[in-house]
């Protein structure tokens, strides 16, 4: 059963993602812009998902080579560069963040 939530998440993300993109294409949002934000928010709710695992970077391997194989335009190299820094920044980054202690200067 937990397989199976798991694959339809991730379906329903797949079909999100895609809304997203016609969303922000309908009102007007640069091309580029727009494919940026939607891989980075899918790469979010991946990543956050899947509690940053190694499965994340097989799963956005999985769909954008679809979306290549789909579209053959460059465009999705783009994409999944995107989702593959949001997954690093919060797998990697993020993490680290915590542990850093700011003092802050009073007078």
């Amino acid at each position: 059963m937990f397989i199976a939530k798991n694959i339809f998440v991730y379906l329903l993300s797949m079909l999100a993602l895609c809304l997203l993109i016609i969303f922000f294409n309908y009102i007007g949002i640069n091309e580029t812009i727009n494919l940026l934000l939607s891989s980075a928010l899918f790469g979010i709710f991946i990543t956050w998902y899947f509690k940053g695992s190694g499965l994340c970077l097989a799963l956005f391997s999985f769909f954008y080579w679809a979306m290549f194989v789909i579209s053959q335009s460059l465009e999705v190299i783009w994409m999944l560069a995107s989702s593959v820094i949001v997954y690093l920044v919060m797998t990697k980054i993020l993490p680290k963040l915590k542990t850093i202690h700011i003092g802050v200067i009073a007078k």
